[in-house]
């Protein structure tokens, strides 16, 4: 059945019967506007998704869609130093699109969300020639908002999991390779995954100084949370974190896809130096990789990246920017 010989209204009621019970909600789903309960300092974060520009239908399933709009939302939430409350999902659809293929997306929707302990309390749907996502995420900082700006000279510099894998992905999906590394990146695009036990600790031991989710690339993230803190900071290029599948499709000693490339989703964050032995010990209890790549300088000695030789390296662009003309 098509969403137009179904209409809003009847799967919106369908909808509804989906949502889990929330002793937090007092009004969700169904009203004007919903009413929550908000303990302490809340956090909120919104993002899009259009068909097109951020995706395309034929490279992912609709459940691996929906669980990833939840996801790259959530991963700023984290950044923060917080926990995934409620959500506000607005979708533009094609009037065409089969009820299935939607229900399908709130499945993978709802799944992340339950994952992280939010709900989804309200949005909106409209007709459109493409499929648009727009969510707005709330989130809660029991410990406190943990901000870009705080990072201090001499703090280390570390970054969970690995690097560049996302964008490798998406190259890897233009290029229409299938081979057992190729299909590795290409799931860290299309189902990325958001550390939420790494931040849940880094905020509850107060171990970070500073912290920003790397969605545009390591280079450009750490030069915005330079930025907000004032300060510089080095880069060393071997110390970066790449998989086995990034080794085997770019090689080992290529560092541009892991410097600029967007879409990981990993928690890039600053932390005083006494505090190695404790982050080491946290990589092993999360069961997440945490690597330390560089470290912060002064403001007046900029963002640099060193090579091998401890020469800086030159890099052709910082990261991802939607406005860009030379973009891919």
């Amino acid at each position: 059945m098509k969403l137009r010989d179904l209409g809003e209204f009847p799967f919106l009621h369908r909808l509804r019967e989906r949502l889990p019970a929330d002793p937090r909600v007092l009004l969700g789903v169904g009203d004007d506007c919903a009413a929550v309960a908000l303990p302490g300092t809340t956090v909120l974060t919104t993002d899009a998704m259009i068909e097109g520009v951020h995706f395309r239908r034929e490279w992912t399933t609709l459940t691996m869609l929906g669980a990833k709009a939840f996801a790259i939302n959530a991963s700023d939430i984290l950044a923060m130093g917080g926990d995934p409350t409620f959500a506000l999902l607005s979708l533009g659809v094609p009037q065409e699109t089969e009820v299935e293929d939607l229900d399908a997306f709130f499945e993978g929707f709802l799944r992340a969300a339950s994952d992280c302990g939010a709900a989804l309390i309200g949005g909106n749907m409209s007709a459109a020639p493409c499929l648009m996502i727009s969510v707005t995420l709330l989130g809660q900082t029991v410990h406190g908002v943990l901000a870009r700006a705080g990072a201090r000279v001499g703090d280390d510099v570390y970054v969970t999991g690995t690097l560049g894998d996302a964008a490798l992905g998406l190259r890897m999906l233009q290029e229409g390779r299938s081979d057992a590394a190729a299909e590795q990146v290409k799931a860290r695009f299309l189902c990325p995954t958001i550390r939420f036990a790494v931040s849940r600790e880094l905020a509850a031991r107060h171990l970070a100084h500073a912290m920003i989710d790397v969605s545009d690339g390591v280079l450009q993230d750490l030069g915005h949370l330079c930025a907000a803190s004032r300060m510089g900071a080095v880069i060393d290029a071997p110390s970066l974190p790449l998989s086995e599948s990034y080794q085997t499709l770019l090689g080992k000693n290529q560092w541009n896809t892991a410097l600029t490339g967007g879409e990981d989703y990993e928690l890039l964050f600053t932390a005083a130096q006494d505090q190695r032995e404790t982050i080491g010990q946290l990589a092993q209890t999360s069961h997440c990789p945490i690597t330390r790549i560089g470290h912060i300088v002064a403001q007046a000695e900029g963002l640099t990246v060193r090579g091998p030789d401890g020469t800086p390296l030159t890099v052709a662009r910082a990261g991802f920017d939607h406005f860009r003309q030379d973009r891919k």
